[in-house]
């Protein structure tokens, strides 16, 4: 290897560089951490080729880097981590590094020609600008807060939680940490006078604590922090899950002790509904979502429930459920938005001893969670695990609104013999939270899930007060990411993704802000973010200046790419030879933004009203003039140019004119979207 290159905290190291003056065969750099711990990003852009990107750590015994025990295709040595995106895809590393001596890696995986290697690209050592952009509280257990902060952990050279497998919380909290607002915990009894929790406790200001007297003649004497529904008492028994899912939601952070919630300073209403006993009695669920509601609650989560081998729709319309709804819809018209975990019954084992498929709550009842079919403003949440999959435990289906990090200690190698590894659980793996009488420890489920996204929507709340609670659901699911590795577990494979959440609330302008996230990409309206639950409405207004008559209508695709599904559900893409048909084909036309016309040098208004649905879908215009059809993507126009463009936040203008030569000023119709709410 070459000489190291020397990094410090602050330093930028670039270097334009070809495969051909790396070292053959190795293609690698040493380089080392200086005096602290760094915070370091390492990418390669501008590429010529598919290269991929590893990083490691040199054996001061050896001065080489640390072989694994595996055999390994790509690399010899143990790597810490690595970005292997495909073609000419930038590579970037987050690594999180103590000081000493590091390599890095490049992988050409085409075996370059010489011509390739002779073309420069670009690669770097950043330890400037994760600083610059996050802001991590001073909590000394943060680090083992994977789900906040990943840095990576691992064990023989294998992750158990892998870096940046998080909902980028330093990211997020750099532009906001406070929900100064009452978050309700609907579970077990929080221990409130865990170090960590008191100072984020919510406390009715109109009761006055010990005098055995209803100051507030709210029902409830003395109920100071909240109130033991079990019980009929103001004493809440602290016990374990509900002081953990306290912790996740609302830790004080940045105090120097323990851990940190999402949310660092909060109001956490504590309603007791287990008392002493293991299942929480619906009556006492149904109590507590009122109480919550009536105190000004703005977040509820309720990390509990249980599965019935019923399908959900049977399960929803039965009378038994009505004063469950009754108390959801409460909450839904007081403008409360509801966190409910999504169930725990997904793995093998709960198959063999419960039923088979009990895990999926598209087929049987998940309850309460399944109540987010029907309200707006509920999220149900699934768990994922520090490699980003789908927890083993978590339930599953389309009917689950988002997924959030909950741990699994499970699959997780504590041994590596020859090629061989050996599993077991790792309670590191699980989400690291407060317990009573001043501890802390781990614990994982969709119960942990569910937490991470009320605080979650406790700070996006709290960014902009006109976001209301169904707009707190779409905003958690259109900052998501895409996880594909949760392989359709959870509705469109929503990852929750904090900053991005955080960037959409305090941007909010109401729901156009969401309908345009993609237009930069093609003309389309983006309806994504909207669960079964949840409808748009609003008003297109269409405005004409052109001598040639054309029919404007709009249809479902799937992306931005203007994909759509024929009627065997396979996909069609622009420049295929049935794209025409399929796209305006009965079952991909919106009823009422379909043969829309007008007089020239005239306007006219339709509402309208867009329901989600599971797999989400994106309307695109498509407009008929004369013999031709124009679409928004050129490659499915028969002269192959673009008719359509942006003109501005969700307003489009059209070209009706053929060919090459036209006049190109896209104005012929202008379509202008504004949406008034969504409900």
């Amino acid at each position: 290897m070459t000489s190291s290159i020397e990094i410090k905290r602050g330093d930028l190291y670039s270097e334009t560089m070809t495969l051909g003056l790396l070292e053959s065969g190795s293609k690698f750099r040493r380089f080392s951490i200086l005096d602290e711990k760094t915070n370091l990003f390492a990418t390669l852009s501008d590429l010529p080729t598919d290269l991929d990107l590893y990083i490691g750590k040199i054996n001061p015994n050896t001065n080489e880097p640390y072989r694994t025990p595996l055999s390994s295709p790509i690399l010899p040595f143990k790597v810490y981590n690595s970005s292997t995106n495909p073609g000419n895809e930038s590579e970037k590393i987050f690594a999180q590094l103590e000081p000493g001596e590091y390599w890095i890696g490049i992988k050409d995986n085409i075996n370059s020609s010489p011509e390739e290697m002779n073309k420069a690209f670009k690669w770097s050592l950043d330890a400037q600008t994760f600083d610059e952009t996050t802001k991590l509280s001073n909590d000394p257990d943060l680090k083992y807060q994977w789900h906040l902060f990943n840095t990576g952990l691992s064990q023989f050279g294998e992750w158990f939680t892998a870096p940046n497998v998080d909902i980028r919380a330093p990211e997020a909290w750099k532009l906001g940490f406070d929900a100064d607002i009452p978050i309700a915990i609907i579970d077990q009894g929080v221990d409130i006078n865990h170090p960590d929790l008191v100072d984020n406790l919510w406390t009715n200001p109109k009761e006055i604590a010990g005098n055995n007297f209803d100051d507030d003649k709210n029902g409830y004497i003395d109920d100071i922090h909240g109130w033991n529904f079990a019980d009929g008492t103001a004493n809440v028994i602290p016990r374990d899950h509900g002081t953990h899912v306290a912790g996740i939601t609302g830790a004080k952070g940045n105090n120097g002790i323990g851990v940190s919630g999402v949310a660092w300073n909060t109001q956490l209403m504590t309603l007791d509904v287990f008392g002493n006993a293991d299942r929480a009695p619906f009556q006492a669920q149904i109590d507590a979502i009122k109480y919550a509601v009536n105190n000004g609650a703005k977040v509820i989560n309720m990390s509990l429930g249980g599965n019935y081998k019923i399908n959900p729709e049977e399960f929803l319309n039965n009378s038994d459920t009505e004063a469950f709804a009754e108390a959801l819809k409460y909450a839904y018209d007081k403008d409360v938005f509801i966190a409910i975990a999504a169930g725990n019954e997904g793995d093998q084992l709960h198959e063999r001893n419960l039923w088979e498929g009990v895990g999926n709550i598209d087929k049987y009842t998940g309850a309460p969670a399944i109540f987010s079919r029907i309200f707006g403003n509920i999220a149900s949440v699934g768990s994922s695990n520090g490699q980003n999959d789908r927890a083993e435990y978590s339930n599953f289906g389309k009917s689950i609104s988002i997924s959030a990090p909950g741990g699994d200690s499970q699959s997780v190698p504590i041994q590596v013999i020859g090629n061989t590894r050996i599993y077991a659980g790792r309670t590191e793996a699980e989400i690291y939270s407060t317990l009573p009488d001043a501890t802390y420890g781990y614990m994982a489920g969709t119960s942990m899930a569910s937490p991470v996204i009320a605080g979650m929507a406790a700070l996006i709340r709290a960014q902009n007060e006109s976001i209301n609670a169904r707009d707190t659901v779409a905003i958690l699911r259109a900052g998501a990411v895409i996880n594909s590795q949760l392989n359709s577990s959870v509705n469109q494979n929503y990852q929750a993704n904090l900053y991005n959440s955080m960037i959409l609330a305090q941007n909010w302008v109401g729901p156009d802000t969401l309908t345009g996230i993609g237009q930069e990409v093609a003309p389309v309206i983006n309806l994504t973010a909207l669960t079964d639950a949840q409808s748009l409405t609003g008003s297109l207004k269409l405005e004409r200046d052109s001598s040639n008559d054309s029919v404007i209508g709009f249809y479902r695709v799937l992306d931005t790419s203007g994909t759509v599904l024929d009627a065997l559900g396979n996909e069609v893409r622009p420049g295929d030879a049935n794209y025409q048909s399929v796209a305006l084909s009965p079952s991909n036309l919106t009823n009422n933004l379909d043969g829309l016309s007008l007089e020239n040098n005239s306007e006219r208004s339709i509402d309208y009203s867009f329901k989600g649905i599971s797999n989400g879908f994106y309307l695109a215009p498509y407009a008929v003039t004369s013999n031709n059809t124009w679409f928004a993507w050129s490659q499915a126009n028969s002269d192959r140019q673009d008719h359509f463009k942006v003109l501005g936040s969700n307003q489009f203008g059209l070209d009706d004119q053929a060919g090459p030569d036209r006049d190109g000023n896209f104005k012929d119709v202008i379509m202008s979207f504004v949406s008034s709410g969504i409900f």
